[in-house]
């Protein structure tokens, strides 16, 4: 799963990450959430380059946030709390889903390493 922080490289045409996902969603390899493509459209600056992004979101698999995965992303982020650290809830939802399916996050955000049960792309 593609975190947003790595997606904004990509549309930036930063290198590093352009070729690493161009390859992997040829594989069918790459998914997203709706945290993730909430947090991207909320940030693009025209009409024009929402409808650019919808269109290209449209095309990458994507994985559903279900009712389990809230469940899990408030006990999640409960015993992150306990322990003084505190992650946005979009993230935390976003590593729910990803430990649901098995699927490891792609990003550049640290307080993924936080959370138990998340496997990271390095």
């Amino acid at each position: 799963m593609v975190d947003t922080s790595v997606w904004i490289e990509y549309f930036k045409n930063n290198q590093d990450y352009v070729g690493y996902i161009e390859e992997n969603l040829h594989l069918d390899s790459i998914y997203i959430t709706g945290p993730v493509i909430t947090e991207l459209i909320q940030g693009v600056k025209s009409d024009k380059e929402c409808m650019l992004l919808i269109n290209t979101i449209n095309a990458i698999p994507y994985l559903e946030c279900g009712f389990q995965d809230w469940i899990m992303a408030g006990e999640l982020s409960f015993k992150l709390r306990q322990t003084g650290k505190v992650i946005p809830v979009t993230d935390v939802l976003i590593a729910a889903v990803s430990i649901r399916n098995s699927a490891k996050i792609l990003t550049l955000d640290n307080h993924f390493r936080n959370i138990d049960g998340v496997e990271l792309i390095v």
